[in-house]
């Protein structure tokens, strides 16, 4: 019979992000004293995590990752790799000791066709330096496949690194990153505060993790964390209904919004949002407040921490 393949949940933070590596280190090259070098998301000379097979000598993998950071100060995985990054952490690598004949660079990014040939060049560069060594990319699809291809560090993955045991371990990893979409000015500050555009960003920004369970960065505009789905994938009744119900007031919250652009009642003065009409900034403002209860009633309920 056909294998039947599925989708993993990707690392949330950076230590569950380099035990994975570990993890495939282990079992790809049967490597069982695999281990991490320096401290986590302190890559060092290009890598994080080396071991020395049997067949091939040293492997070196280094974990891609971004500059923002969780609240105990961790580096988020993930993040697109760039030409740059790519050749400039490869160069690193050379100065590791021992010598390696296999760099890898795994990240939670999907397989990208670029990359795949920047790293064919870079091996032809290094052929023809007469360097003994080979560069590899492992995107996330790589990572599936091999939590596809061994049972036992399947098992290990779920149960010890993100630790989901159930349904209720995925609901909870799908609040959290709600909890902290909604981390953010656009729910804090007052609206006067705001500028129309950076406001309608940041609702349309929240709407996707709830939704679809995935936060970008305000910045980049990568993913920097995803969850199992939106509010829809919830398991627990109230919570879904809580967060069906947060989605309609969001959309509503948009609606009204744009709508008071058109008809004049909301302009930009300075760069922020002025109102001519007060009873439109009151709905807004309470709009924008009964979401929050209604999340931090679900996130109370849950035992996490509110908003």
């Amino acid at each position: 019979m056909p294998t039947v393949s599925q989708f993993f949940q990707p690392p949330l933070y950076w230590q569950q992000f380099e035990d994975l590596a570990l993890g495939m280190l282990s079992e790809a090259y049967s490597i069982p004293d695999a281990q991490q070098y320096g401290r986590p998301g302190q890559a060092q000379n290009g890598v994080d995590v080396f071991g020395r097979s049997k067949r091939y000598g040293w492997i070196g993998v280094q974990c891609k990752r971004l500059s923002d950071l969780d609240k105990d100060g961790i580096p988020y995985p993930g993040g697109p790799i760039t030409r740059k990054f790519l050749r400039s952490a490869a160069k690193e690598a050379l100065a590791f000791q021992p010598s390696l004949s296999i760099w890898i660079l795994v990240t939670t990014a999907r397989r990208d066709t670029g990359v795949q040939g920047w790293v064919n060049q870079l091996n032809d560069e290094w052929a023809n330096a007469n360097l003994d060594r080979r560069a590899t990319v492992w995107s996330w699809d790589e990572c599936i496949a091999y939590l596809n291809s061994f049972p036992e560090l399947q098992r290990w993955y779920y149960n010890d690194v993100i630790q989901v045991r159930g349904t209720a371990d995925l609901d909870e990893l799908i609040l959290r990153t709600i909890a902290l979409a909604f981390s953010r000015p656009a729910f804090e500050v007052p609206l006067h505060c705001e500028s129309p555009a950076e406001f309608l960003q940041a609702l349309s920004d929240t709407q996707r993790p709830v939704r679809t369970g995935e936060l970008l960065d305000r910045e980049s505009r990568h993913v920097i964390r995803k969850s199992v789905g939106g509010w829809r994938d919830l398991d627990d009744k109230d919570a879904r209904e809580g967060l069906s119900f947060i989605d309609k007031r969001l959309r509503q919250l948009r609606s009204k919004l744009e709508q008071g652009r058109k008809d004049k009642k909301i302009r930009e003065v300075h760069g922020f949002l002025d109102f001519t009409d007060s009873v439109l900034a009151h709905d807004l403002e309470k709009l924008r407040k009964e979401c929050i209860e209604a999340l931090n009633d679900i996130l109370s309920r849950w035992n996490l921490p509110v908003v």
